[in-house]
């Protein structure tokens, strides 16, 4: 009899649970909203009896849907939806550049509410925070930046201490911008509960661009900004230049960079444009699970599964993303890294510990296969907008489920775009869809699609759509083989930096062990080959700066940076 491989076993497993599949997730109440145009919900936040939801509506939409906004300068809505019955309570616009806008409670002030986005301030667009009560009457607003104005942003936060940072994509000094170090740097602001600056940081370097995706609050009161970025050169974050770099900054509560740490692909192919980003941190007790996307094989990625694939399919387009996880212990060394998705593009959005030891993750994907078996209930057309895609691993990153979420009819596209956990099985979950013709089809069971369905109006677009959706899965029952480990975590390489040798210590005894440094031009510098359980590496003749070291062997196949000093 042929003997079954850990691969053959884990297939057949998946194949057992085929009906698990699409069962995991069930749906408890849900509703979609908007007008005849796109409308496009960002965040949302949870009172006691209702949601409070904001977003962005494209100008054919105005005068057609729930939140009756009048002018193209104001199209930033916040909608108010009760909790009992996601009925529509009330909306009001604003004149704020909606794209990316969030939606924070004040802890400190009953029944008000802070919008973090964009607005034209010095004569450009700036970051710009609008306080508002919970009848939509705005209190006031701030707007930082200068009359350059940013390209970009979307890293905001309410912070514990009751104020906000916003962030943007800054390329000139001057105004409230107090350094720039080249190309696109990574510009914050931190203000007060009352609008009061309290501090501005430069994140960059001379490379092309450090871009802000996320910030988040740490558990001692600073904050982790979730970068993606090609720092290199003079600046305050540097990474090596031949890494495409998913780069997380930690900060003190009085916005101090305490560390940075740099991930992500070798660039053995930067013509494809190879990158990573960072999306989402969580921190654990043994270390951090990090999270993001990221499109090579090589660098932080080597064996972490990315399933190759390419930009609408063609042989030399851009290499298409997958979610990447990877966990890392207390000195942010990998313990293991991974990938999910399928050939297309998957993007992740938010991640959240499990009280198993596991994690469930929220994102989205424009996959129909490798991981995103799911997809095949759904329709989509061929502009395949995608959809969101919920998935549940256990603590070495094993995928136990995965579910799509979208209807068998018309386009069949959803996305996720927020997300608040009640508990380990319960979750609203905010995104879009585009609404199928009957209202009710797969996933999507929505009245508001069919009120909204009018012959004027043929080109229906996305609405919003709101879901408290249970995790149904029997954990007691459901058991996925273990796939291999990686060990890079306890594979020790000191002292780092150094400033002549540095010495690799394995897990395990091993055979032929090779060992290359790179430099920052992607050239092999030094090289070598050993048995045994360690070795050396004379670095005392090159040149400052960072390297790539290469380790590989039959068990063992892992990189790291290493600064020479």
């Amino acid at each position: 009899m042929k003997k079954l491989t850990n691969r053959t076993l884990l297939l057949l497993v998946l194949l057992a649970f085929n009906d698990l599949c699409y069962s995991q997730i069930r749906i408890d109440k849900q509703q979609c909203f908007g007008g005849y145009g796109d409308d496009i919900a960002y965040s949302i936040v949870e009172e006691e009896d209702f949601f409070l939801v904001a977003g962005l509506m494209e100008p054919s939409s105005i005068g057609t849907g729930h939140v009756q906004c009048d002018g193209n300068h104001q199209r930033t809505w916040v909608a108010k939806i009760s909790k009992d019955n996601y009925e529509f309570l009330d909306g009001w616009c604003f004149d704020i550049m909606g794209q990316f806008v969030k939606i924070f409670k004040d802890e400190n002030a009953d029944g008000e509410y802070f919008l973090v986005g964009q607005w034209n301030c010095y004569g450009a667009r700036n970051l710009t925070t609008i306080k508002i009560d919970f009848n939509g009457n705005e209190l006031w607003r701030v707007c930082y930046g200068n009359e350059y104005g940013h390209m970009y942003g979307t890293g905001r936060l309410y912070t514990s201490d009751g104020g906000i940072i916003n962030s943007g994509d800054y390329t000139d000094a001057g105004g409230d911008v107090g350094h720039i170090f080249g190309g696109y740097d990574g510009w914050l602001i931190k203000h007060d509960r009352n609008g009061n600056l309290e501090w501005e940081l430069t994140l960059g370097s001379q490379a092309l661009y450090e871009s802000v995706l996320t910030v988040q609050q740490a558990s001692d009161g600073g904050y982790y900004v979730c970068m993606q970025n090609e720092s290199y050169g003079v600046g305050n974050i540097p990474c090596p230049e031949i890494v495409s770099n998913a780069t997380l900054v930690k900060l003190s509560q009085a916005g101090e960079i305490e560390w940075h740490e740099c991930y992500g692909c070798a660039n053995t192919a930067p013509e494809r444009q190879e990158n990573s980003g960072f999306i989402d941190v969580v921190e654990l007790d043994d270390g951090y699970l990090f999270g993001g996307q990221a499109n090579c094989y090589s660098g932080d990625l080597e064996g972490s599964g990315w399933h190759y694939g390419t930009l609408n399919n063609s042989p030399n387009g851009p290499y298409t993303s997958d979610i990447w996880l990877w966990k890392v212990d207390n000195n942010r060394n990998i313990i293991w890294s991974k990938c999910y998705g399928g050939s297309d593009n998957d993007f992740l959005q938010k991640t959240f510990r499990t009280e198993d030891g596991g994690f469930i993750v929220f994102g989205n994907t424009h996959s129909r296969n490798g991981d995103v078996a799911s997809a095949s209930h759904i329709n989509l057309d061929e502009w395949n907008e995608g959809v969101g895609w919920i998935f549940r691993i256990n603590a070495n990153g094993n995928l136990l489920w995965e579910r799509c979420l979208g209807s068998a009819e018309g386009a069949g596209s959803t996305s996720i775009t927020d997300v608040i956990k009640h508990n380990d099985r319960e979750y609203i979950v905010l995104g879009n869809l585009i609404c199928p013709p009957s209202g009710s089809s797969g996933d999507v069971n929505c009245t508001n699609c069919a009120q909204l369905s009018n012959p004027e109006f043929p080109h229906h677009l996305k609405d919003y759509w709101l879901l408290h959706i249970t995790d149904t899965v029997d954990y007691s029952t459901l058991s996925v083989p273990e796939m291999p480990i990686q060990q890079e975590a306890s594979a020790e390489i000191y002292p780092n930096p150094t400033n002549n040798t540095v010495c690799v210590v394995l897990p395990n005894e091993a055979e032929a062990t090779e060992m290359e440094l790179v430099n920052m031009n992607g050239q092999v510098v030094a090289n070598k080959t050993f048995s045994g359980k360690s070795s050396w590496l004379e670095m005392g003749d090159l040149p400052k700066g960072m390297y790539m070291l290469k380790i590989c062997n039959a068990e063992v196949c892992l990189t790291r940076k290493v600064m020479k000093e």
